[in-house]
């Protein structure tokens, strides 16, 4: 006992002596972060972007440098490809988008990305599942509130394979895109093949900003997106999601690697298919 407690004074003696710590930050090397995704019956879309050190100083300059508008983006179907063009939209950060204008997703399709860099290949692949729909969907207040609450969905898992599910909201005249719900990528490894009832929680816009309004409210219109996705999709959200809503600590890890399917070790992000069913309710 007297060991532990010279050891236990030492280090508060340790401590006193140095009373503001330096950190010095490692050399770190941005790398390309690749968003995009195509659905059925819609267009390819893709945002570029440079990943940035944690301990960097930000402004306006810096951000506009991390912002890639020089690309040269091609997606494939097997048989045909299409060059995407650079658009501005301002409903996605960075406000860049390149989007195809000929080459729309299709159920079953595979689909192959092919981002170039002064040199630099960056390619991945993915594909659109078989549509699911949803059995029935319904909105219930919580407790102790008058007007907001949660949305609630029941399916029927397909029992025949491995299904991976996504899901985004829209309040029609607030939300000015489709925003992913609070842990919105799942699997059916805990449900195979059985009914399953899920509660629907309202995601934030900006994933920087996570905040605890996870609420819906009566009277509003809410559009859902209830996609189907492939495997390795359904893990970079899964590991990504996990950094963001379970730890949501900049100075904390899982210690798990969010898993990307880019091939490309100097980038990160990922290019991802969606099998899309729409619904719309006004909540009662």
């Amino acid at each position: 006992m007297k060991n532990i407690l010279f050891i236990f004074s030492l280090s508060l003696s340790l401590i006193s002596c140095d009373p503001e710590p330096s950190i010095i930050p490692v050399d770190y090397e941005n790398k390309l972060v690749i968003d995009g995704w195509i659905e059925q019956g819609d267009f390819p879309t893709v945002l570029l972007s440079y990943s940035s050190s944690y301990f960097s100083d930000i402004d306006s300059a810096k951000i506009r440098r991390l912002i890639e508008t020089k690309a040269k983006v091609t997606v494939s179907d097997g048989t045909k490809s299409e060059i995407l063009t650079l658009k501005k939209d301002d409903r996605y950060f960075p406000p860049y988008i390149y989007q195809g204008t000929t080459l729309k997703g299709e159920v079953g399709g595979k689909y192959t990305l092919k981002v170039e860099i002064d040199g630099e290949i960056f390619t991945a692949s993915t594909t659109i599942p078989k549509l699911a729909k949803l059995n029935e969907l319904w909105f219930e207040t919580a407790p102790d509130m008058d007007s907001l609450g949660f949305l609630y969905g029941k399916f029927k898992d397909d029992p025949s394979e491995s299904n991976y599910y996504r899901l985004f909201t829209q309040r029609l005249n607030r939300d000015k895109k489709y925003i992913p719900v609070y842990l919105s990528a799942v699997g059916d490894q805990y449900f195979d093949g059985k009914d399953f009832t899920f509660s629907i929680l309202r995601g934030p816009e900006n994933l920087a900003e996570v905040s605890d309004d996870l609420y819906f409210e009566k009277g509003d219109t809410v559009r859902l997106k209830f996609c189907t996705i492939d495997r390795p999709h359904f893990d970079f959200w899964r590991t990504l999601e996990r950094e963001l809503y379970v730890l949501g600590n900049p100075f904390s890890s899982s210690g798990n690697e969010i898993k990307s399917n880019i091939d490309n070790k100097k980038a990160l992000g990922v290019w991802g298919g969606y099998g899309v069913t729409y619904y719309e309710m006004i909540l009662k």
